[in-house]
């Protein structure tokens, strides 16, 4: 079976709770390793930078991209976002590193016929994003609460045989 789902955990490891997108992938892979689900799901994380996502989900039709999000008011809230039904705020995204950040390559990948059939985003409201290693208590358990909602996602797709 070729791997036609993509993961992306996109996000700096050094910057405290900017480090989520990349702690769900390890969480993904650590659970998928041994099963049918490890064929099917390319993770890779990846820095955010948008020329490098739009490139990087070229030719996967299920993409999955999970990232730390701006903080607002209510840290390791874990939204779901399904770009196919609306656009990317890149207001949410506006706490990044990124040159040309997620939401703006979303957006011109869609103007440009270049996203694909299924690109869904999971953003962790991230609450510090200074320097160092270890998250947040809130986000941590949001990154838990990731993992195991994009593991469900894609086991339905299989069961559905979207997927082939």
């Amino acid at each position: 079976m070729k791997k036609n789902i993509l993961l992306t955990g996109i996000g700096n490891e050094f910057r405290s709770d900017d480090k989520a997108g990349k702690f769900v992938c390890d969480l993904i892979q650590d659970a998928i390793n041994g099963s049918p689900l490890e064929k099917l799901i390319e993770i890779r994380k990846l820095s955010g930078e948008g020329a490098e996502l739009i490139e990087s989900w070229n030719g996967y039709e299920n993409v999955y991209i999970v990232d730390a999000a701006q903080f607002v008011n209510n840290p390791g809230k874990l939204t779901r976002i399904n770009t196919s039904e609306v656009p990317l705020k890149s207001d949410y995204f506006h706490y990044s590193s990124h040159n040309f950040s997620l939401a703006e390559a979303t957006e011109l990948a869609r103007h440009i016929g270049m996203l694909p059939d299924n690109l869904v985003v999971y953003a962790i409201e991230g609450k510090n994003f200074s320097s160092g290693t270890e998250m947040t208590f809130e986000v941590e358990v949001s990154c838990l609460k990731a993992a195991r909602m994009i593991l469900e996602e894609i086991s339905f797709l299989k069961e559905k045989a979207v997927i082939v």
